[in-house]
């Protein structure tokens, strides 16, 4: 993982309302943009605001504005973006011209709005116009008499007004005689920078995977498919599959056939201590999280349930420390992995029917108190000696990933 960086603005309404965020690219954790290659810019916002840190932790149900360059007019990640909560931004600098109305025309059909940044009505503009929702109108560029005459000639094509750049009180009292909607600017909000972490090819691999095995009884051929994708992945299934633990009368180098002879159950277990320990190498964090799946899965054990029913034990004292040793907000991982309404409630809210179970691992673990004896899946004497069992598990798995 490394960091990765998105600065937000917040723009607001005439009320002063908030009403949206515009996303910025920003190269670290500093309020001014460093930008050399503007479709390098959008391609890391894209991916750090989307995939990396996640729209729900960036905006929250706030509207997201987005800057495009020409050239992703047409790229089809925009397609993968949510329409409802997305405003994508042409930059001032794109060339208006047949196939840039175009490609506005797809992309309002696609049910996008769409904004033109920093703009200055032109004519031969008029069909484009025509198209976008809003026009924001950088005020530090005009006179008030210039801007009144650039916002009475955007009247007639219906499209909502943004002032930017609104950065002192008569400005903005300015700007609302002139009727507009959207507020952009210092007087309003400055700018910050949210931080987050950038999973690597090998961990979003993983993270994929274990959102199949999710499912009930996913072919073999599928997660196959997934394996093969990702070398370094199939590298260390192969590995597994051939261990001392399980590699029976005969090794194999046929990637199925340690499918097979891992299982799911397995599988799953090993693609999230592989996350574990491929994103930051044993630690302390890596440590604590294997026992607490390692725990739940014994607990589980304790109460008669079947094997498959077991395995759900351990991803749930996984993922309640997941996290923490990533970088990653948990919800962020939750969404992914679409786990049932009783697990996400014990592991994002602290309570319901599984809760009682995470507070029996996180006693062990600090000043955490443990459950009612009467909410306990065990009594605490056995539950010291299933987390002594936890222990040594885990130190004997680490020990083993340390030399494979």
């Amino acid at each position: 993982m490394h960091p990765i960086f998105v600065g937000r603005q917040p723009i607001f309404d005439a009320h002063e309302q908030l009403v949206g965020f515009e996303l910025l690219f920003r190269a670290g954790n500093y309020n001014e943009a460093t930008i050399t290659d503007g479709d390098q810019a959008t391609s890391d916002l894209l991916r750090s605001a989307f995939v990396d840190i996640g729209l729900p932790h960036l905006v929250g149900q706030h509207l997201a504005f987005v800057n495009l360059t020409r050239s992703f007019l047409d790229n089809e990640v925009i397609t993968a973006l949510p329409p409802d909560q997305v405003v994508l931004e042409l930059l001032e600098d794109i060339e208006i011209d047949d196939e840039v109305v175009a490609a506005v025309q797809r992309l309002k059909s696609a049910g996008f709005r769409i904004a033109l940044d920093d703009y200055q009505f032109q004519d031969h503009h008029s069909d484009l116009v025509e198209l976008v929702d809003i026009v924001k109108l950088d005020i530090l560029t005009m006179t008030h008499e210039a801007l009144a005459r650039e916002v009475h000639g955007l009247r007639q094509f219906g499209v909502e007004l943004l002032a930017e750049k609104v950065e002192t009180a008569e400005q903005y009292q300015y700007c609302q005689t002139l009727g507009f909607r959207y507020y952009q600017g210092y007087h309003l909000s400055h700018p910050h920078v949210i931080e987050g972490q950038r999973l690597e090819s090998l961990e979003l691999a993983l993270l994929r995977l274990l959102q199949t095995l999710q499912q009930v009884d996913p072919e073999p051929r599928e997660l196959e498919r997934l394996i093969s994708a990702e070398p370094g992945l199939m590298v260390q299934i192969l590995r597994i599959a051939n261990s001392p633990s399980y590699r029976g009368a005969q090794p194999t180098e046929d990637l199925y056939q340690a499918i097979l002879r891992l299982g799911q159950g397995r599988i799953r277990r090993m693609a999230m201590l592989m996350i574990l320990h491929g994103a930051t190498g044993p630690s302390t964090g890596v440590e604590q999280v294997m026992i607490r799946a390692r725990m739940g899965m014994l607990l589980a054990r304790t109460q008669g349930l079947p094997e498959a029913e077991c395995e759900r034990y351990f991803t749930l004292g996984m993922l309640s420390g997941l996290d923490r040793v990533l970088g990653v907000p948990l919800r962020r991982i939750l969404n992914d992995l679409h786990l049932s309404p009783e697990m996400e409630q014990a592991l994002l809210e602290q309570r319901g029917p599984l809760a009682p179970w995470l507070q029996t691992i996180e006693a062990f673990e600090g000043p955490a108190a443990p459950p009612p004896a009467e909410q306990s899946p065990v009594a605490p004497q056995v539950a010291s000696r299933l987390y002594l069992e936890a222990v040594r598990w885990t130190e004997d798995l680490l020990d083993s990933l340390s030399r494979t």
